[in-house]
């Protein structure tokens, strides 16, 4: 397979050159056997809604939609076939799933999540783009697979006006799951056009020592959204690691460095984009210093000398 390689800020991104023909379409089955909608869960009741900070102070604990299959946990956990992608348009809206054939053994749990998004978003589940990332490969003990503070997926900040319908996003992965924070978090006295929000979600999970954590289950299938904070979780020993994402957004997702879909006759312009060329401070500015600084930087800010040592935050 040939791929593309794309670097900008220290930042190194393999694009894979994926195959046209062979490629997969699903649509969702109607009259499945899904578990209850629990209407009451703010990820549910924030379906659809213009993206509000306000939501922080309410926790928007991810909803569990079960344990996958065993016979789909033995195809999802196939080594080394599907390639790496981030933010791959699989659907466009009023389009099927499109899936390029290397992404097969995905095909039963993406068929599974279109399945629950039909039946929790009826109304508006055509109005939206699904991308897809996969993530997969061995991870050293004591490291992370997907290196990043506390954060949330579909954050909307001063670039992003006027605001638009929040991020909501199914994740599935089979070892070292991801560790959600069950915690208000306080935002009002943050700029988003000054403050990164994503340090400061770290100083709030810190001053708790991380006393609301909680992990998914193995294999476990769930939904968030854009307001539900998280991070990866450190490995214990060395394993190898296949995590999926299937985020809907209602935005057209043109980071450079995302995936191409050739299922589809599209040509965004992609265009470098990240955090960290949006010139963001701390709140708190005497924080600990691993609170505040990117992965890939020393405490003291400067870029550390060895790339694959990563600095983690302090939250405990």
């Amino acid at each position: 397979m040939e791929n593309i390689q794309h670097e900008y800020r220290g930042k190194h991104f393999t694009i894979p050159l994926l195959s046209k023909e062979g490629g997969i379409e699903i649509a969702p089955w109607v009259n499945t056997d899904l578990p209850p909608i629990p209407c009451d869960a703010p990820v549910i009741q924030s379906l659809n809604k213009i993206w509000d900070l306000n939501e922080f102070k309410r926790v928007h604990r991810p909803v569990s939609l079960g344990i996958i299959p065993l016979e789909e946990q033995l195809l999802f956990q196939m080594q080394g076939i599907a390639p790496r992608v981030l933010d791959m348009p699989i659907k466009f809206p009023g389009s099927k799933f499109r899936i390029p054939r290397e992404f097969a053994q995905f095909v039963p749990v993406i068929q599974r999540i279109a399945n629950y998004e039909k039946a929790i978003n009826p109304d508006c589940y055509d109005e939206y783009y699904c991308y897809l990332t996969v993530e997969h490969g061995w991870v050293e003990p004591g490291t992370l697979q997907r290196e990043a503070p506390c954060h949330v997926d579909g954050f909307q900040g001063a670039r992003w006006n006027p605001k638009v319908r929040g991020n909501h996003t199914y994740t599935v992965g089979d070892v070292v799951p991801t560790v959600y924070y069950d915690q208000p978090f306080k935002v009002d006295h943050l700029d988003e056009a000054k403050h990164d929000f994503f340090w400061e979600f770290n100083r709030q999970v810190a001053e708790t020592k991380s006393a609301h954590a909680w992990r998914t289950a193995p294999f476990e299938l769930t939904l968030m959204d854009c307001y539900s904070v998280h991070r990866g979780d450190v490995a214990p020993e060395r394993v190898y690691r296949t995590w999926i994402r299937l985020s809907f957004e209602v935005r057209i997702f043109d980071r450079l460095g995302n995936a191409h879909n050739p299922l589809f006759n599209y040509d965004w312009e992609m265009v470098p984009r990240d955090i960290e060329a949006l010139g963001l401070v701390p709140f708190d500015p005497n924080c600990d210093p691993s609170l505040r600084v990117f992965p890939w930087q020393d405490l003291d800010g400067s870029p550390l000398a060895d790339r694959s040592h990563k600095t983690q935050p302090n939250l405990t």
